[in-house]
C-alpha cells in the first residue's frame, strides 16, 4: 500500500503546477477568460503561500526541512534548493484552492436562479443542474483520490496540511466571489453555462473591477 501511495505522490507531485499552466494555456488558446482568471488566482495563492512559509519559518521557527532529498522528492519547483518548507503546504494550498473554486462554481451553476420566463422544468434548466451535479461529484472524487495519497507521504505534515487546507479553501471561496462581483455570469463560471443563460451580460459593465 505504501508503495502505491509513493507512486501516486510521485506522479501527482507537479499536479498544482500542471493545473495552473494548463488552465492558462488552454484559456488563452480557446478564449476562455474564466480559465485564465482561475490560473491567475493559483499564481496569487502560490505567492501568498510562499510569504506565509517565510513568516512561519522566521516567526515560529517551524516548517523548514533541510536536505536535498526532501527537495528532490517533494518540492513543486524542480530547481529549488536549500530546505523544504511544508508549513503551510504549497501543494495542499493550491489543490484545495482549485477544489474549492470548482465546487463553489458547480454549486452556483446548479442553484443559480433562472430567468423569470424560464420554467424550472425546462430542458435548459435541467441541463444546467445536471452539469452542476456531475461537476460536484466528479471534482470531489478526483481531488479525494489526489489529495489523500499526497497527505499520507513524508512530504506533508499535519500542521502544514491543516493550515494549507484552511488557507486554500478560504482563498478558493474568496476568489470566486471576487470574480462574481466583477461579472456574475462571465468571469467566475469555468463551465460557461451561466453565460449561455444570460448572453446579454457581455454588454454590462463590471461592478467593482474597474
Amino acid at each position: 500500500m505504501s508503495n502505491i501511495l509513493e507512486l501516486l505522490s510521485g506522479i501527482l507531485r507537479y499536479f498544482p503546477n500542471t493545473m495552473t499552466l494548463s488552465l492558462f494555456v488552454a484559456g488563452m488558446t480557446l478564449g476562455r477568460i474564466p480559465w485564465v482568471l482561475v490560473s491567475i488566482g493559483g499564481v496569487i495563492v502560490a505567492i501568498l503561500t510562499l510569504a506565509m512559509q517565510y513568516f512561519m519559518s522566521k516567526a515560529f521557527n517551524v516548517g523548514g526541512i533541510p536536505g536535498p532529498t526532501m527537495i528532490q522528492a517533494c518540492s513543486m519547483i524542480p530547481i529549488a534548493s536549500g530546505e523544504y518548507s511544508p508549513v503551510p503546504s504549497m501543494w495542499i494550498s493550491l489543490a484545495m484552492f482549485y477544489l474549492t473554486y470548482f465546487i463553489t462554481n458547480a454549486s452556483y451553476v446548479y442553484s443559480a436562479p433562472s430567468p423569470s420566463k424560464t420554467s424550472q422544468n425546462s430542458i435548459q434548466v435541467q441541463q444546467r443542474k445536471s452539469i452542476g451535479i456531475i461537476s460536484l461529484l466528479a471534482i470531489s472524487l478526483l481531488f479525494f483520490f489526489i489529495v489523500i495519497p499526497r497527505f499520507m507521504t513524508a512530504c506533508e505534515t499535519k500542521l502544514g496540511a491543516a493550515i494549507g487546507g484552511i488557507w486554500g479553501i478560504a482563498a478558493g471561496v474568496i476568489y470566486w466571489y471576487v470574480l462574481r462581483a466583477c461579472n456574475s455570469t462571465l468571469f467566475p463560471d469555468v463551465h460557461g453555462v451561466m453565460l449561455g443563460i444570460n448572453p446579454g451580460s457581455l454588454h454590462s459593465s463590471p461592478l467593482v473591477c474597474s
